[in-house]
């Protein structure tokens, strides 16, 4: 579950710099402020590491100013307001830009950043700090002299055209599958750009059940019948993280995991957050594991789960390796099924999966992709949440319905972890360094509900080998099943009569299912 919400990729091409000119104006901002003095510029550029360009307002026009050199490439930022109440972060207060509008350079994510693209040439950023105006009242105008500017005037703004072409209208950006500059949309495994692959309940892109061999088969699950927690299939990591060298599990969260955060009640696993000090932590939860109890390579894993509403809270089910050939995270790769931000204003307060890799994290990588059902989802109800998991794919669901696919591609291990055994978490953590609301603690304490948690893999579809009547027992009634069929002499070929795997259904079959339930009488 390890997150920064503000990485972006940066694509960096070797040659000469430009110059990046900001002038942002903030009349109609409450920054500067005594808390936030310092106005600052964090980007892409450096990772998004906090403390970025400072700006200044040296003839006290309320437009704060500043520059930096780039190479090619194409970056976003965030305008923040920092100081001694932030002195450790560089992120006190951000402006971004309005969700969606023609200055949030990629409004198909959920970060809602400036941007610009350098390509070769100087350029100036100039906005009403929040809006997509170049200034507040009107009244400024930016003296532009770079005459390779696109729509270079003598007084105005230097800017290029629409994001992601170059002055001559090309694209400069990946064309996606359906011919969008700068689109994400990828052809799915049946061919079909943006689709959902092989739809939810089949096995292939013509939806042919009949004959269809790829059968989701149960091999673990824990509905939580019991009184107690089943510690032959879960066990608890507790504390800060610091055992780990990550305080904070790597984010900076508030709580300390105890194991008595968690119990059985009325059939449902139930993690409590709650609002107390202890050792040190403001809040107390808890984190359950199935590592070196169930561990898979490839399937089909749900969880049912109620989740919390306090703003602060952050429950999530997903998945580490349990022996990572790649090293540490991120190498070894993450997948997460759900989680889920106790947050409106962060990725809209909607449940989303998202998948970790050395190329796909936010230590320095790629931002990874967050998977929406872009449906509203009463998250104080239980819904199924689910993920399938192939040796070329990644889906994500809710109730069965399609949330997105992360594929395979020819990066490598870089790209895709995902050939090794992972393990099941199920944690609610509280807060982090960077999640953008207050925790609300007036409403803890706060529970995430568990009805079950269920593994499926690939199977022949038939069950148990040997029960022709698919009631879980092996017995004599399959035996006299067995030969009525092959006696009334169907044509048809079933696959789980086939006991011996010859591609046949005769005598032989009727001797190996005898033999399931005797012990070898001799061969015919």
């Amino acid at each position: 579950m390890f997150k920064k919400l503000f990485i972006y990729n940066i694509f960096l091409s070797i040659g000469l710099t430009s110059t990046v000119s900001f002038f942002i104006d903030l009349s109609n901002s409450s920054l500067p402020n005594e808390q936030f003095p310092s106005i600052v510029i964090n980007g892409s550029w450096n990772n998004w590491d906090g403390w970025g360009i400072t700006l200044t307002d040296d003839d006290n026009d309320q437009v704060f100013e500043g520059s930096i050199d780039l190479e090619n490439g194409t970056y976003e930022y965030v305008i923040a307001g920092t100081g001694s109440s932030d002195s450790w972060s560089g992120w006190g207060q951000i402006i971004y830009a309005p969700g969606g509008s023609s200055c949030d350079f990629n409004p198909n994510d959920n970060f809602n950043n400036y941007g610009f693209i350098v390509s070769g040439n100087n350029l100036n950023q100039a906005y009403c700090a929040g809006s997509c105006d170049n200034n507040c009242n009107g009244g400024i105008q930016l003296s532009c002299e770079d005459e390779s500017a696109c729509n270079f005037l003598e007084i105005g703004n230097c800017q290029f055209p629409t994001e992601n072409y170059n002055c001559q209208g090309d694209c400069i950006v990946t064309i996606d599958c359906d011919g969008n500059c700068g689109g994400n949309l990828e052809f799915d495994e049946c061919g079909v750009c943006d689709g959902p692959g092989i739809p939810y309940g089949y096995c292939d892109c013509d939806l042919n059940i009949p004959g269809c061999t790829d059968t989701w088969e149960l091999v673990w699950s824990d509905e939580f019948n019991g009184s107690e927690i089943d510690q032959s299939k879960w066990s608890f990591q507790t504390g800060t993280g610091s055992q780990y060298g990550l305080w904070g599990w790597g984010n900076g969260e508030s709580q300390y995991y105890k194991s008595e955060n968690s119990s059985i009640i009325n059939g449902k696993l139930v993690i409590e957050a709650k609002y107390e000090n202890f050792s040190g932590s403001n809040y107390t939860s808890s984190r359950l594991r199935t590592k070196d109890k169930g561990d898979w390579l490839y399937g089909k894993f749900i969880a049912r789960m109620k989740l919390p509403e306090a703003g602060g809270t952050w429950p999530a089910f997903w998945l580490l390796p349990t022996n990572s050939p790649y090293g540490g995270w991120p190498n070894g790769g993450e997948i997460d099924i759900m989680e889920h931000y106790g947050c409106e204003s962060m990725n809209s307060g909607d449940p989303f999966a998202t998948v970790h890799s050395s190329m796909y994290n936010w230590n320095g990588g790629i931002q990874p992709p967050s998977y929406y059902l872009n449906q509203e989802i009463d998250t104080n109800e239980f819904h199924d949440y689910e993920m399938e998991w192939s040796e070329n794919d990644i889906k994500f669901y809710i109730d069965g319905n399609y949330m997105g696919t992360y594929f395979k591609t020819n990066s490598g291990w870089q790209q895709w972890p995902f050939d090794q055994e992972f393990h099941i978490i199920l944690n609610l953590a509280i807060g982090s360094s960077y999640m953008a609301c207050t925790t609300e603690n007036n409403l803890f304490p706060q529970k995430l509900e568990v009805d079950y948690v269920r593994v499926f893999q690939l199977g022949d579809g038939c069950g148990l080998d040997g029960d022709i009547n698919q009631d879980n027992f092996v017995n004599v009634t399959d035996v006299v099943l067995l030969i009525s069929s092959i006696l009334s002499g169907d044509n048809n070929f079933n696959l789980c009569y086939d006991l011996n795997n010859d591609s046949q259904i005769n005598v032989t079959d009727i001797v190996t299912l005898v033999n399931m339930i005797i012990g070898p009488i001799g061969t015919l």
